[in-house]
């Protein structure tokens, strides 16, 4: 059976990826000829980071970082808070 050239219809789709607390989201989708990784700022989609990238998969991978990292980000400050709190006593 021959391989068709056409790419794969789920290639083309933007995904888009949210923290926890829904307040950064993160977007893979294609732009000239490359892939583009947007990182937003809820609720007014501010733009805080775009990365370009020759590859699908490593445009997924760039964005799955920057949701693991903004999601310890907020871990962190929870834990800082914490302690602080127990300082005070």
């Amino acid at each position: 059976m021959a391989v068709s050239g056409r790419r794969r219809f789920d290639d083309d789709k933007v995904v888009r990826y949210e923290t926890a607390e829904k307040d950064f989201e993160v977007e893979v989708s294609r732009t000239l000829n490359k892939w583009c990784v947007t990182v937003y700022q809820q609720p007014d989609r501010q733009i805080l980071v775009q990365d370009f990238f020759p590859e699908r998969w490593k445009a997924l991978a760039r964005a799955q970082d920057f949701i693991r990292l903004l999601n310890q980000r907020k871990k962190k400050e929870e834990e800082e808070a914490a302690r602080s709190a127990d300082d005070d006593f």
